[in-house]
């Protein structure tokens, strides 16, 4: 019964706008009444026609039900309700006021952003941990393990709230030994290629390990970009069978080789290899973010959703609070400081050569080096390996002291800024951030030092070793703000007989022959063919922002979809992120050397090359 122009009652509750479909179940934004003046936002999942007919699927769709009726914690979204309604299968699920992990990412490199930085990832990923060791060691009523296994956690399961909550979703196609119910039938596998675990690929029996591979990945697509197997189904299934996969360090080369490590460990072909749990997953990267990144404030997620979001935000009515400090630390994200930076996508972002530079190796325990202690012990006992590192220690301390009487007595030089987090460089060298102190060595040399911080006025002074100062304390001052970009310069479509050109700002496009590129994916691919066409639509009318949202979607459907590779480096173009076009031009260039968008990416990646 419909209630009103944008409602319609589904039992006892008041469905409102649809929030997706998938290829089986149609998900609404819902509102549940319990008393007068007292109600709530829910989230329906309703199965489809065509699959409420199909036992197979319906016995899915409550072996779900059942499952998450039974977990209850704060990083998995809550399922409350189930049963039937007018005929159809329904779930009542916590409405999380917020967006999916994949839309997160997309978002972030449209906003010139190529990954996340390494400790937000980690933070991330902590807290999916936490939902999968609370999953993993569920049990029945009897005390038995359920054996529960998720087999499908990947970016869009999960959900990132505006508040920085993270939360773990979609157990519809999970296992669990539940008591009188059949485990998935041999040889079938479920769940997105580019997340399957090795064993999944094989149709073999899964435990939680399979669970750890696959939030291995979203880790390391998290602080990457992309993904360590990528191409067609085929190929990609191939190599996570074989272990052929791209390591972190190809994508990003300065990332914290302790942080790499734990990637490698998560992503290891034989489970054995791998964290014995998610538990264990989880406090290895609880520990590099306690070794590595200790000041990194936990609220920095909520300020990055906020403004990622921003727009969105303020038309639902809640504008964000972005802290000052928040957007200075994004300018350092986005390379704004110079080379280095993002622009740069061969080499990290700033935040983690900032923190490796804070922390060095030699502070790592060793739960960080990607050898858990069983590994490292080589099976000795734990007191003979304690009494091998307190000889270890002793013989170090005695060295140090035998070293610090014949070396001369170093002076400490502490270097303080307002604002604090200025990059502090010695003779033009990168040394670390403020506050900080610098060791100088007595003699009659001079040594530069510098200070920068982006947005504020580089500061320069001469430090002579013969008379160091025990105190620098600098007040920067900031500089005058950048005028606004201009916005992008749209001609009108000019009519050029049978055939129309659109004459844009530096993208000469040829839409004719590059529509005829396309139409044999896009025959394959309805859907991205029409997200393809869409986009090209907005980026004839100069919502570039919007164009990319679509040629996300489109490559999402099918990343072999060149057209949309070239889309995307326009997008770059128009919006002056360098990354993104630069990537866009590049995978274009590798699925059409020959394309009519050939010679537009050759003459900006030539053009870029000789800068």
């Amino acid at each position: 019964m419909t209630t009103g122009a944008h409602t319609t009652r589904f039992g006892k509750y008041e469905l409102q706008e649809r929030l997706g479909a998938g290829g089986m179940a149609v998900v609404h934004r819902a509102r549940y009444t319990v008393a007068e003046g007292v109600s709530r936002s829910v989230v329906i999942k309703r199965v489809r026609d065509p699959y409420a007919l199909d036992p197979a699927f319906v016995q899915m769709f409550l072996n779900e039900a059942r499952i998450s009726m039974g977990l209850s914690h704060g990083n998995i979204v809550q399922v409350f309700d189930f049963g039937q309604e007018e005929g159809e299968y329904f779930l009542a699920m916590e409405w999380v006021d917020g967006q999916p992990l994949s839309k997160l990412l997309k978002r972030l490199k449209l906003k010139g952003m190529a990954h996340l930085p390494a400790p937000l990832a980690v933070q991330v990923m902590v807290e999916v941990c936490k939902g999968l060791h609370h999953a993993h060691t569920r049990r029945d009523e009897q005390g038995r393990p359920l054996g529960l296994v998720h087999r499908d956690v990947s970016p869009d399961n999960v959900l990132v709230s505006y508040e920085g909550e993270v939360k773990l979703t979609d157990f519809g196609i999970a296992k669990a030994q539940l008591a009188g119910r059949p485990e998935t039938e041999a040889g079938v596998v479920r769940g997105k290629f580019l997340y399957l675990s090795p064993e999944q690929t094989r149709a073999e029996a899964l435990d939680a390990r399979s669970d750890v591979y696959t939030a291995g990945v979203v880790l390391f697509e998290m602080l990457t970009g992309r993904r360590p197997a990528e191409g067609d189904t085929g190929s990609v299934m191939e190599r996570i069978a074989t272990g052929d996969l791209t390591p972190t360090q190809a994508y990003v080369p300065d990332l914290d080789p302790s942080l790499g490590a734990l990637v490698s460990r998560a992503l290891a072909l034989r489970r054995d290899d791998r964290f014995t749990s998610a538990e264990d997953f989880q406090r290895a990267l609880a520990e590099w973010l306690a070794y590595r990144a200790p000041l990194f404030p936990a609220s920095t997620l909520r300020h990055l959703i906020g403004w990622l979001f921003e727009e969105e935000l303020k038309l639902a009515g809640q504008p964000p609070r972005i802290p000052e400090s928040f957007l200075r630390q994004v300018a350092v994200w986005t390379g704004e400081e110079g080379p280095g930076g993002m622009d740069e996508p061969e080499r990290a972002s700033s935040v983690h050569r900032a923190h490796e530079t804070a922390f060095p190796n030699e502070h790592v325990p060793g739960a960080l080096t990607g050898s858990g202690t069983e590994a490292a012990s080589g099976g000795l006992p734990g007191w003979v390996w304690a009494a091998f590192a307190a000889v270890a220690v002793l013989f170090f301390v005695v060295q140090a002291l035998l070293s610090h009487q014949d070396s001369p007595q170093v002076r400490p030089l502490q270097v303080v800024s307002s604002p604090p987090g200025a990059e502090v460089r010695w003779d033009g060298k990168q040394v670390g951030t403020t506050p900080m102190v610098l060791k100088v060595v007595p003699g009659e040399a001079s040594h530069q030092l510098a200070l920068r911080f982006v947005g504020y006025q580089p500061w320069v002074t001469t430090v002579s070793q013969a008379a160091v100062p025990e105190r620098v304390q600098v007040t920067l001052e900031r500089l005058p703000p950048p005028p606004p970009a201009p916005e992008p310069v749209v001609e009108p479509r000019v009519k050029d007989g049978p055939q129309d050109s659109v004459a844009r700002k530096r993208i000469p496009m040829n839409a004719r022959s590059e529509a005829r590129d396309a139409s044999g994916w896009m025959a394959q691919s309805a859907d991205a063919g029409a997200a393809y066409t869409l986009g090209q639509q907005l980026l004839v009318a100069g919502k570039a922002l919007e164009a990319g949202e679509k040629f996300w979607k489109c490559l999402e459907l099918k990343e072999t979809a060149a057209e949309c590779h070239l889309g995307l480096g326009r997008v770059g173009v128009l919006t002056d992120r360098d990354a993104m076009a630069r990537e866009g031009y590049q995978r274009y260039l590798g699925l059409r050397p020959r394309g009519p968008g050939a010679a537009e990416a050759r003459k900006y990646l030539n053009a870029k090359a000789a800068r």
